[in-house]
């Protein structure tokens, strides 16, 4: 998998007043775990990208994507959404998501619930079931 994200990125992307020191291990591993899922995304999606540690992102998007999934990953640590707390939930507002929009940048698409049959998709190259199909 490459190194499509690097700490500095990150640091730069959180901007001055929330970004850790480069050499921060949290910051590391959110780095590293960014690299990983985006590869896996992209090969799950049919993407030949190179496997190699020290490769390059593909493209500009791609490499973007990633950096904004570890800032995902990065701000996560001291998110209590989905945490249990004792705050008034009175004036809660749902935090608007980013993960469509970093696939769309990693050129993965929607998330599929089910694998099509691979027997089916070998033979006929399509998924079985389709809107529209016999009416």
């Amino acid at each position: 998998m490459g190194q499509w994200t690097t700490p500095a990125d990150v640091v730069l992307a959180l901007g001055p007043s929330a970004a850790p020191p480069v050499t921060d291990a949290y910051l590391g591993q959110a780095v590293a775990a960014a690299n990983a899922w985006a590869y896996r995304k992209r090969a799950e999606a049919g993407y030949d990208d190179p496997p190699e540690p020290d490769a390059p992102a593909p493209s500009p998007d791609v490499g973007f994507g990633t950096t904004l999934y570890a800032v995902a990953l990065w701000r996560e640590r001291a998110s209590t959404d989905g945490y249990p707390s004792f705050s008034d939930l009175a004036d809660f507002t749902p935090v608007g998501g980013s993960l469509g929009q970093i696939r769309r940048l990693l050129g993965i698409g929607r998330a599929a619930v089910d694998s099509p049959d691979a027997a089916y998709a070998a033979t006929y190259g399509r998924r079985r079931w389709r809107w529209g199909v016999g009416r």
